[in-house]
């Protein structure tokens, strides 16, 4: 019997089972529901959102077809990946990035975490969230650790260019200038860093946030303040308040994350178990739960950055177990790091973790009578199965069922 040469192919794990769910069918998905997160950034930060979003996913569709095409791959730009890498590391970005920064960290996201690996679906990281914490941790850190505060573009015009530059005449090493090289000053007080705001988590971090007022030398970033000063709900809920373009907005985040939830483009206990079990953590502890949970990138990350098909575990008690690991790490970097936010870092080494997850948490086995925690490996010989007996000459059905 002859086969034919295509009648066979060998892919790489995870694999989509339904004939009509894609990967540019998921990718799409992804891409539609961050459209209400980009709309409340614009609206917040200005047409800097659009600047940065552009250099992003431009550089990170330039770098797959050039990385592919010298590595003598089949290229890939039609499954969006690497349109939704390129906007997703847009999202983690503060507002004022500069434009150079951005495309550095998306060629490291694209050709570093994805097509070093070997390209899609052969990735140990979350392309986007590695670029982030390289950035974090090299000399580019001071461009990447400046929050502008909301709707600073009232001051230097709505389409107008804004990107952190270093000045070391400047307290923070840090000031706002223009592509002509303008720097942004205030009109009280003539400083030039006028456009930071102090985050919730920055607050927190630095023990401002205390009980009866805020202590802080840098403007809270928060359009609508509670009497004590602190950022109200509502400006951390609806976005109104300093952050990266695409943490800000809560209600956004969980309009697009319900309709990943709706198309089955992501599985609900990823997002359930990571932000539950961080929630209980900061509550039993008592540590500004609201904030912690409202005032940084925990529900970005859990609907969006966790969930990616390729870094996260196969199997339903997998991910309970990847999901509450993450958000119980979010909330140990949190309280005991130096830095006031963990969601990449967390997110990273349990990216690393997937792979023993898989190896060792997996599906029952059909006729097992127990379920193992772990796959049978040497010196374990596993559940006691049990196997029916089958009078001579008869003959099983197809699917082994008598």
């Amino acid at each position: 019997m002859q086969v034919a040469d295509n009648a066979l192919a060998v892919t790489v794990s995870p694999h989509i089972h339904e004939k009509s769910r894609t990967i540019e069918r998921g990718m799409l998905d992804v891409l539609i529901a961050l459209v209400p997160v980009v709309a409340v950034a614009i609206v917040v930060f200005g047409m800097n959102v659009i600047y940065i979003i552009a250099v992003s996913v431009i550089t990170a569709g330039l770098t797959e077809v050039v990385v592919r095409r010298v590595l003598g791959r089949r290229q890939s730009l039609h499954d969006l990946s690497a349109m939704v890498t390129g906007l997703l590391f847009a999202l983690v970005l503060p507002p004022t990035t500069p434009l150079w920064v951005v495309a550095i960290g998306a060629f490291i996201a694209v050709a570093v975490a994805k097509e070093l690996f070997g390209g899609l679906g052969k990735n140990v990281f979350n392309p986007a969230l590695f670029a982030r914490l390289v950035l974090m941790v090299t000399p580019l850190a001071v461009y990447v650790h400046k929050y502008a505060r909301p709707f600073f573009w009232k001051a230097t015009g709505f389409f107008t260019p804004i990107a952190t530059s270093i000045d070391n005449s400047v307290v923070g090493r840090a000031a706002y200038k223009t592509l002509t090289g303008r720097v942004v000053l205030n009109a009280a007080t003539g400083a030039p860093n006028a456009l930071t705001g102090a985050t919730p988590l920055t607050l927190i971090k630095n023990g401002s946030m205390l009980a009866n007022t805020v202590s802080s030398s840098t403007p809270v970033g928060a359009t609508w303040l509670t009497t004590t000063g602190r950022p109200s709900f509502w400006s951390t809920f609806l976005g109104l308040r300093s952050g990266s373009i695409g943490e800000i907005s809560i209600l956004a985040l969980l309009i697009g994350g319900a309709y990943l939830i709706y198309r089955g483009t992501i599985d609900w206990r990823i997002p359930t178990g990571m932000i539950g079990s961080f929630f209980l953590l900061t509550a039993v502890t008592w540590n500004h739960p609201v904030y912690q949970l409202l005032g940084g990138g925990l529900v970005l990350g859990a609907f969006y950055m966790a969930t990616d098909w390729v870094t996260s575990p196969m199997t339903r008690r997998g991910k309970w177990i990847y999901a509450v690991g993450i958000g119980v790490t979010i909330a140990l970097l949190r309280f005991f790091s130096p830095w006031p936010e963990g969601v990449a870092i967390a997110i990273l080494q349990w990216n690393l973790i997937t792979i023993l997850i898989d190896r060792y948490v997996t599906q029952p086995r059909f006729g097992e009578a127990r379920r193992p925690w772990f796959a049978r490996t040497r010196g374990y010989a596993g559940p006691s199965v049990e196997v029916a007996a089958v009078p001579a000459g008869k003959v099983l059905p197809a699917g082994g069922r008598s």
